[in-house]
């Protein structure tokens, strides 16, 4: 049987961008509903996965195995052709070549017409699939689509996205097309795929969200919508959605939204910027994992310094590491320095941003943290002096902060 396909013709256009997500692992329980706006407050929407290399990262992210963890994945009222890559060409095109469309049947196939048309996806058909060399190969082996999907994604790339060919000579072959009613949460024509095959069930209308299972090598399965887990997040992590108040700032240390910062190279280097002095103090018996930058900054721009220049803002988890930190809280030119302490005014409850979780350990001052001042646009930060208590600022106030290096002595 001769099957030959053009590839050099664009049958596969990468279009949409290569940018991968970053991802981010949330170890708090909430429905479907709230973790989507937990992440649209924070970050910018719950996950979508674009391809098995981001389902790799996404799944490297899940540091509690404990629970099943929701994405973005959710079903719709409205059923899409979609192609089995999501870099596939613009499915506007999908049924050019359509033969006979009809409401039966949720998998495309191929005749030797280089006609396209629908089928019962567990009906038994031959398929094509092709590899990373955009090679076509013809299995010569009845499978479901599914089965079909699967055999090319295990031993090939996937099933074939294809839209023009010179000569065909079988009939009625698999394509990686398919119709599904699932949708994302942050709207994209994502067509990625990777269900629980292995336990194939009638569709139930009440299981309309995704989940990761985590003790299933990463497969997806759809569960109700109120079930509370842990959750994947994806984009930078966002300022404060209500601008915080202005507050009276240090005189003698003026600070700048529009900072230029430079790594710093070792633990003896003092540099000064425009009146302004970063200083990493690791010297002796306290050298340790803790860095305290001499820059008057927000809070998000102390975020993002730390994530650029070392690991996070300090998340502090025992009271080792809390004494570690008021020790280099006393070198600070401010009354407070910054922590990766966040306030969500919409769920109510603080967290630490490095690991996403809420912390046991807790050192807040009179009136501040769970049950004390809280309002939308608070981050938390410690006394410079005294007992080092916790205490909730409005983000824009500029301070001092402690980052945390990638080696942990505690």
């Amino acid at each position: 049987m001769l099957f030959i396909l053009l590839a050099g013709l664009g049958l596969l256009s990468f279009t949409s961008s290569q940018i991968s997500h970053k991802y981010h692992f949330i170890n708090i329980r909430k429905n479907w509903t709230e973790a989507q706006r937990f992440c649209r407050e924070m970050y910018t929407d719950l996950a979508t996965v674009k391809n098995a290399k981001e389902l790799n990262n996404l799944n490297k992210t899940i540091t509690d195995g404990s629970y099943d963890v929701y994405i973005g994945l959710h079903r719709s009222d409205v059923f899409k052709w979609h192609w089995t890559l999501s870099d596939s060409f613009y499915n506007g095109e999908i049924f050019k070549n359509r033969k006979n469309i009809t409401n039966n049947g949720g998998c495309a196939a191929m005749d030797n017409n280089w006609k396209w048309f629908n089928d019962h996806c567990d009906s038994q058909k031959q398929f094509v699939c092709f590899n990373a060399t955009k090679k076509y190969i013809l299995i010569e082996k009845n499978k479901s689509w599914r089965e079909a999907h699967e055999y090319c994604r295990t031993f090939h790339t996937d099933l074939a996205n294809v839209r023009t060919c010179t000569k065909n000579n079988v009939s009625d072959v698999w394509i990686g097309l398919f119709k599904d009613s699932w949708s994302w949460s942050d709207q994209s024509n994502v067509s990625f795929r990777f269900w629980n095959f292995s336990q194939l069930k009638p569709i139930d209308r009440h299981h309309n969200c995704t989940v990761v299972m985590v003790n299933q090598t990463g497969r997806w399965n759809d569960i109700e919508c109120n079930t509370t887990l842990p959750f994947i997040c994806h984009g930078d992590l966002k300022p404060a959605t209500k601008p915080a108040p202005t507050t009276r700032q240090n005189p003698t240390i003026p600070g700048s939204a529009t900072t230029q910062y430079r790594p710093l190279q070792n633990t003896t280097e003092v540099e000064n910027t425009s009146s302004q002095t970063t200083q990493i103090l690791t010297t002796g018996a306290e050298q340790d994992n803790l860095i305290l930058v001499h820059e008057n900054l927000t809070w998000t721009e102390a975020a993002s310094y730390c994530r650029k220049h070392h690991v996070d803002l300090v998340s502090i988890q025992s009271e080792e590491l809390q004494n570690r930190a008021a020790r280099k809280a006393t070198k600070a030119s401010t009354s407070h320095v910054w922590l990766g302490l966040r306030y969500t005014c919409t769920f109510d409850f603080w967290f630490w941003i490095k690991n996403r979780e809420a912390g046991c350990y807790q050192n807040w001052a009179p009136g501040h943290g769970p049950h004390g001042y809280e309002e939308c646009g608070l981050s938390g930060a410690m006394e410079s002096t005294g007992g080092h208590r916790w205490v909730g600022r409005p983000e824009s106030e500029r301070f001092n902060f402690i980052c945390q290096l990638c080696t942990d002595v505690s």
